[in-house]
């Protein structure tokens, strides 16, 4: 079960009448929400707070995870608009369909729906926890923007996506935890799994990007690469004969052509790099299996179900040798 197949979105985020003017950001909501994704936060909170999701019918909870789900597609529109990402879950995206005024106002008002419903939800720590999320997200988007087509180190970059992806794993894990009326101590370690799952995902989502199971998902390839992001495959070849070359071509044509998807996969290919990616999601996966370990929750058979999930396309992307 998905994180969002439970609720009617438009009257959470819609709760007054809606008058002649905002008819037409419902209208656009309601797209978005068409193709919800995947509600992997939500199911993780779900889980968190003791599952399963079947089981659970409080409208506290309903809030928490609606909530998450909203703030990640909030991020979503923003995000393409500043990455000029044209497609998601292979429809356009908001700035593409309706212009870039419209993506700012979409992505704000949800936002702003977001945090009505985890305010609503939280005590003053939870929404303490919520603010963190969203000051880190804030710190690791512009560490993003600040290195775009510069060759960084590796602590860097995975410093920088542990403050915008894996902190909000973090955070719904510590949340549903809350919830649950669980320990302190056992909320942390709750959030300190959702960590080491959030940069997991995060390095398996990167590697999708270049070897071509992004299209599985509705996202253009080599996506990244073009808006001048270098992933952790990109950096791990960063010093052949010529990849300087690439990246200065990539930023002045504003596209990575044939002719640099021909190279960039040689060189992955001839480095070992989807071995070397593997190996370090396998260690993140290793690590979140074992802050469960020592719990003994009744929902930890549930949220290493949920892990094994998590990256079930594994099997069923194409590895690069058989991507032209």
């Amino acid at each position: 079960m998905r994180g969002l197949d439970r609720f009617d979105p438009g009257t959470a985020l819609f709760p007054d009448d809606v008058d002649g003017m905002m008819t037409p950001l419902k209208k656009i909501i309601k797209e978005l929400f068409a193709t919800p994704g995947k509600g992997l936060r939500g199911e993780l909170l779900m889980l968190c707070a003791g599952g399963p999701p079947l089981a659970t019918g409080s409208s506290t909870l309903n809030a928490l995870v609606l909530g998450v789900e909203v703030l990640h597609l909030a991020t979503l529109v923003h995000d393409d608009l500043l990455d000029q990402g044209e497609q998601r879950r292979g429809r356009p995206t908001v700035w593409k369909k309706w212009g870039v005024k419209t993506a700012v106002l979409v992505g704000d008002y949800l936002f702003a729906a977001a945090y009505r419903l985890l305010s609503s939800a939280c005590g003053q720590e939870g929404m303490e926890r919520v603010d963190f999320l969203l000051r880190e997200m804030v710190a690791g988007e512009l560490a993003e923007e600040i290195d775009k087509f510069r060759i960084i180190s590796i602590d860097r970059y995975l410093e920088r996506i542990e403050r915008k992806t894996a902190r909000f794993f973090q955070i719904v894990c510590e949340l549903g935890g809350e919830y649950a009326a669980l320990p302190r101590a056992v909320q942390v370690e709750l959030g300190a799994f959702g960590r080491e799952l959030g940069m997991a995902y995060q390095l398996f989502d990167d590697w999708q990007d270049l070897s071509g199971g992004a299209k599985e998902d509705g996202k253009p390839v080599f996506q990244d690469l073009k808006n001048g992001v270098l992933t952790l495959p990109l950096l791990i070849i960063s010093g052949q004969p010529g990849f300087a070359e690439v990246l200065a071509e990539v930023r002045a044509e504003g596209k990575v052509l044939p002719k640099h998807r021909r190279l960039i996969r040689k060189w992955l290919t001839a480095a070992q790099v989807e071995a070397e990616v593997e190996q370090r999601i396998a260690g993140y996966r290793r690590r979140a299996e074992e802050r469960l370990a020592g719990l003994g929750l009744p929902q930890c058979a549930l949220l290493r179900d949920y892990a094994d999930r998590f990256f079930e396309r594994k099997g069923k992307q194409k590895r690069l040798s058989t991507v032209h």
